[in-house]
Order: structure tokens, then sequence, then C-alpha cells
């Protein structure tokens, strides 16, 4: 145990109804606390009772945690040891080593928002996700810089949704846990110089605060916000290197910004673009398929015109007595087999310009036979 006649103590004030109780008084709760008596000692888990101070000791740990705070959906505590690594703890003092968390690095103050674990790591406000619903579960998921340097060791949330610690030098502060924000409320005078690292907000508004070592004893001060001259010292411990509490209310949601909307995501290339809607037809309507592919027609022109022969017969002449002998029959047209185009119509006359000298030959030849024999005639009639 760690303060003398805790069972005692601890027995009055669950008969008195203060333990648990938000409304017996200001101030009364009961919470969780661990503190390491040295630096690379063990850590112990205490349940802690307020105003009065009093707690029971649940288990030790082989490392140093600091950094808890109380997720009462899950009802466990979420804690930072050595190397970075997260610890679950249930009411009992299990723990379960949850692994090392990236972007973390000696995390001192924490308190717990719904499913995110705020903490303080030097000049920054880390928020870890602590959902295990998650697919971002123990990842860091906002990094803010703190307005100004507050030597915070640790903080716990108040009924405004604001964070509430103690400086080294005394200062009670207030930080907002979007903005990393940091404002000085006031200087109580009951307060030394030192290191608080366990911080408690309880009922009306009233922080406790645990200077670790002062005067060679941790030191425990209920500071009423609402009068911070009126703070003082309610109990003391054995000194401790490290300290740090959690688990007295349930705070309210921290309301966070809405994430930015994801970018539009461009079209593939090959995709075509959706023409627009055309009734009655639900889906774009289509070009017209193109006609079979068919062979040419050929061009509009007049057809080549074949020279025909003509026959020109020669004048007739009247031969006294003599009838003219019957024209020999014109030779048989043989039409040409698709004559090329590019023919000219005057060598296709040639041919019958031929025919036509041997036609007057032949009709000269009988004529002058017909005259030689007529004149024989008349010769033998004398």
């Amino acid at each position: 145990m760690r303060l003398p006649s805790l069972a005692l103590t601890v027995s009055f004030l669950v008969a008195s109804g203060l333990v648990g109780s938000a409304h017996a008084a200001d101030g009364a709760c009961e919470a969780f606390e661990v503190y390491t008596p040295k630096h690379g000692s063990m850590s112990t888990l205490v349940r802690l009772v307020l105003p009065a101070g009093s707690g029971t000791e649940l288990r030790k740990f082989p490392s140093q945690l600091n950094a808890i705070g109380y997720s009462a959906s899950q009802n466990l505590l979420y804690g930072v040891s050595t190397r970075s690594r997260v610890v679950t703890l249930d009411r009992g003092g299990t723990a379960v080593d949850r692994g090392k968390v990236h972007g973390i690095g000696d995390a001192t103050a924490g308190a717990i928002s719904g499913s995110t674990l705020f903490l303080r790591d030097g000049p920054k406000l880390v928020s870890l996700n602590i959902d295990p619903a998650s697919p971002a579960y123990l990842k860091v998921t906002r990094t803010k810089w703190l307005s100004w340097l507050a030597a915070v060791d640790d903080w716990d949330f108040g009924s405004d949704a604001m964070l509430y610690g103690v400086t080294s030098h005394g200062l009670v502060v207030s930080v907002d846990p979007l903005s990393g924000k940091v404002r000085v409320l006031g200087r109580p005078h009951a307060l030394p110089f030192g290191t608080y690292g366990a911080v408690l907000m309880a009922p009306g508004r009233i922080l406790y605060a645990i200077n670790n070592r002062s005067n060679g004893k941790s030191r425990l001060y209920r500071i009423p916000l609402n009068a911070l001259r009126s703070a003082s010292e309610v109990a003391s411990f054995p000194p401790a290197d490290s300290t740090d509490a959690a688990g007295c209310l349930t705070p309210p949601p921290v309301a966070e910004p809405p994430a930015p909307p994801p970018p539009p995501v461009p079209p593939p290339p090959s995709s075509p673009r959706p023409a627009p809607p055309q009734p009655p037809a639900s889906q774009p309507a289509l070009p017209p398929s193109p006609p079979p592919p068919s062979s040419p027609a050929p061009p509009l022109s007049p057809p080549p015109v074949t020279p025909t022969p003509t026959t020109t017969r020669p004048p007739a002449q009247q031969v006294v007595q003599l009838p003219a002998p019957p024209p020999p029959a014109p030779p048989a047209y043989r039409p040409r087999k698709d004559p090329p185009p590019s023919a000219k119509p005057v060598a296709a006359l040639k041919k019958p310009d031929t025919e036509k000298k041997r036609r007057w030959a032949v009709v000269t030849l009988v004529l002058l036979l017909g005259a030689s024999a007529a004149a024989a005639t008349v010769a033998r009639h004398r």
C-alpha cells in the first residue's frame, strides 16, 4: 500500500457514499494514478479517492508508465511506456502491451476524449487514435504545435472540452486540443515550483494536481478554477520522479473539424464520356453503325460510243438496157469485245474505208465487163 490506513479510509468513504459520486460534494470522485519512485524503476497503479487523496495499490509494472488517459466506452486506461510503446490497463490493473507507436517521442501528458488520446510530446500536441474498430487504430492522426512551450506534464478535460494543467512555474493554463493555443488562467500562491505530473478534473471545476517532489514529498493540491486564490494542499505522499492520473470524469466530446473532401478522381482515359440522357432510352445513344463495305459505284458518265461501220452507197447510175448488179452483201459485223475506252474514233474508221474501195473496184469491173458485152452484142447484130 502506498499510504497508511488506506483500507480504513476507503471503507469510510464507501460508507459515506463519496466514492464515485459526482454530486456528494464538489471535487469528490474516484480515479487512477500511476507513480514511479525513480526513473527506470517499476511503476505502480493506484486507485485514488478524492478529495481525501487516499488510494489502494492495484499492481506494479516492470516498465515506467506515463501519459495515461481513461476511455469510459472501453473501460480501459491507455498510457505510454518507455520506448514509445502503448499499454492498456483494465480496472484491475491487467496490462496489455499494444506495441510501438510511430510519431510519439517522450510523451508526458495524456487525456482521452471520445476515441482520441491527446498527448503532450515536448512542444507538440499529438492526437492518437484509440478506436479498435478504426483502420487508424494506434496511429497519430493530428499534430499541432503548442502556442508556447508550456512545461505541462499532465492535463485533463474540463466540461468545456478544454485541457487544463499546471506548468512547472505553478501557472494554471488551458490548452485548446484542436489548435494547441495555450492560455494562462493565473498563478495561485499555494502552488510551488516543480513538476506537476498528475492532474485530474473533478466535479464543480475542481482541478487536482500532484507536485512530484517538493520539500522531499509529493504533494496533492486542490485548485478551484473559479477561485484560483483559494488553492490549497490536501495530501502528501512519498516523493516520486514520475506521476500521472486519469479517470475522474467522463469528458465531453471534442468537436473535430470535418476532414477535407478527397480530390475528384479523374475518369480513366480509356472510358468514353457518357452522352447526355435522351428519352426514352436510359443509356447514351450510340452513333449509327456504318453500312457494310461494298464495291464503289462507277461514276456517272455517258457510255462510250462504239463507232458502227456504215455503208455508204454510191449514187445510182442509170445504165441503158443493163440492170445494175446487186451489191455484194456487207461482211458480217464482228463487235469488238470491250473496246478500250482510250480508243480514238479515227482508228476505227480505217476498216470501213478499205471495204468501200473494194466495192468501188468491183462495181467498176462489172460495169466494164457489162459495157464490153453490150458493145460485142451490138457489133454482132450489125
